[in-house]
């Protein structure tokens, strides 16, 4: 399948450059897929309602699931993404790791040799939301006047678009984060085995071993 891809790609096959797509976080989720109760009671912690150690207590339920979110590469709740592409398939894009599972798709925008943006009209293409693709379509083109490097971003809404939604689709992904939680709240002591900290908690790689990506050599 042909590429769609500025000059400077076109001269650079054949040599060891890399053509990727980096997926940037634009907006965080405003929820997270544990509460201040639940995580209190996953690290075995009681205390009253508006506790001072409650803020430090969210800032680790949030970075157990950026953790998880980062070893699986699925978005765990909604999130705005910008997906930077060097060069795409002629007919089909395919979104890259933290942009599954997929809501939407805002926008496509190529930058064009001037520098300047053109944002692809949302009837050239269709939007494969389960796999999380987009394809050309029918008798249209994606642009071919574009500037060296980088042309194409992609903005998309990725994510489950609830607490509940994740629990039920993928509750291990949320015992995950739970387990990840209270192991940064209790400083690596797992609740199971206290005698000694550990950087991983017992459990964590069992719960996600189902959604980390298979990477073919």
């Amino acid at each position: 399948m042909s590429l769609v891809m500025p000059p400077f790609w076109a001269q650079a096959r054949g040599r060891s450059v890399a053509l990727h797509a980096t997926s940037v976080l634009v907006t965080p989720p405003a929820l997270e897929p544990l509460t201040i109760e639940e995580a209190k009671l996953r690290a075995g912690f009681d205390w009253a309602a508006g506790d001072a150690r409650e803020p430090l207590l969210a800032g680790y339920i949030a970075a157990a699931r950026a953790k998880v979110e980062q070893d699986t590469s699925l978005a765990l709740l909604t999130q705005t993404r910008d997906v930077y592409f060097d060069t795409i398939f002629a007919s089909v894009l395919e979104l890259p790791a933290q942009s599954r599972p997929l809501q939407s798709v805002t926008s496509v925008t190529s930058v064009n040799s001037a520098g300047a943006p053109q944002v692809l009209s949302a009837s050239a293409y269709v939007v494969d939301v389960a796999s999380g693709r987009i394809g050309l379509a029918d008798s249209s083109t994606w642009p071919t006047d574009l500037r060296a490097f980088q042309p194409f971003v992609v903005r998309v809404v990725a994510g489950w678009t609830s607490v509940q939604a994740l629990t039920s689709a993928a509750p291990l992904l949320v015992h995950a984060v739970g387990l990840l939680t209270a192991h940064y709240a209790t400083l690596g002591r797992d609740l199971a085995s206290v005698e000694s900290a550990t950087e991983i908690p017992q459990g964590y790689a069992d719960a996600i071993s189902a959604y980390v990506p298979v990477v073919v050599a």
